[in-house]
């Protein structure tokens, strides 16, 4: 009987290879059976589903598995990096809403998809780098909303002051005039690293590198493809104009090895989380976060 892999993602364009794997065969040669499964609340989301076993691999933002890892969830590891690239977060409040920049965000309250996740851990990374961690006080008020669209509309109702999300997925509604873009943030790591859970790893090490060697290929191919068809494929699926696809395509760098994790990457994202208070635990050594039978550790 086949091992079965269900893997997490994010509904945007950096999960496009996942469906150029699945339709070009490349799952199934692998010989496991492999299944997608769609998590529009992000790594938040993921990781909860890690938890409930719901799903055996997932494809999450660095510092959130980084993150979760720290403050003790102890049921995935780190086994690979899926997007070498750095995330430019876009910040975006309410068409209407009366902040212009980020000078005035300080003290208000964020929209994010859950605690843990990627909106909500970059909010004190900004607030870290505007030093408004050190006023002692909570810099913001968080409300959860799960996914996406509940947040757009939340600043748009004034529920919220602002929210942070990836800024080629938050473009066509700056675009639109739906809401309003005031800023933007990059943290100086990868922008997505793949997670597996304890179990996987105990039980199905070598079908889960046939199928990370799968993803890696996709990539290949998806890149390989950038003029034309990979341009068309994110455009259909997603409904993105075209020139914004191809403007993401310039800025998004695939692992050309699946399996690699930089140690500095993951030592610069523990730096930056324990100095935005994140988490509150000393610097981890490496191997309590990644697999190092599954995944190449380099400086």
């Amino acid at each position: 009987m086949a091992t079965t892999i269900r893997i997490g993602y994010v509904p945007e364009h950096f999960s496009t290879p996942l469906y150029v794997a699945r339709d070009l065969g490349l799952f199934k040669d692998t010989g496991v059976n492999v299944e997608l499964v769609l998590c529009p609340g992000g790594t938040g989301e993921m990781t909860s589903k890690l938890q409930d076993k719901s799903i055996d691999l997932a494809i999450a933002l660095t510092e959130g598995l980084v993150a979760g890892i720290s403050k003790g969830q102890d049921w995935y590891k780190i086994v690979g990096t899926f997007v070498d690239a750095p995330l430019c977060w876009a910040l975006s409040t309410g068409k209407n809403a009366k902040h212009d920049s980020i000078d005035t965000l300080y003290k208000t309250n964020v929209a994010i998809s859950r605690y843990g996740s990627g909106s909500h851990i970059m909010a004190y990374v900004l607030a870290e780098s505007r030093e408004w961690l050190k006023e002692k006080e909570e810099p913001f008020q968080f409300t959860v909303l799960d996914n996406f669209k509940n947040m757009r509309d939340k600043v748009n109702d004034g529920t919220c002051d602002y929210f942070m999300w990836e800024t080629f997925t938050t473009k066509p509604y700056h675009d639109s005039g739906e809401i309003k873009r005031i800023g933007q943030i990059t943290p100086p790591w990868p922008a997505f690293m793949f997670a597996a859970h304890v179990d996987l790893l105990a039980n199905h090490k070598e079908a889960l590198v046939k199928v990370l060697k799968a993803i890696e290929k996709a990539t290949e191919v998806f890149v390989s493809q950038k003029e034309s068809e990979s341009v068309e494929l994110v455009m259909r699926i997603l409904d993105y104009p075209e020139e914004d696809v191809r403007r993401w395509f310039e800025t998004v760098r695939y692992a050309k090895d699946s399996q690699q994790v930089s140690r500095k990457a993951i030592k610069v994202t523990l730096s930056t989380l324990l100095d935005a208070g994140v988490i509150s635990q000393p610097t981890k050594p490496i191997e309590d976060l990644v697999d190092p039978d599954v995944a190449h550790i380099t400086d």
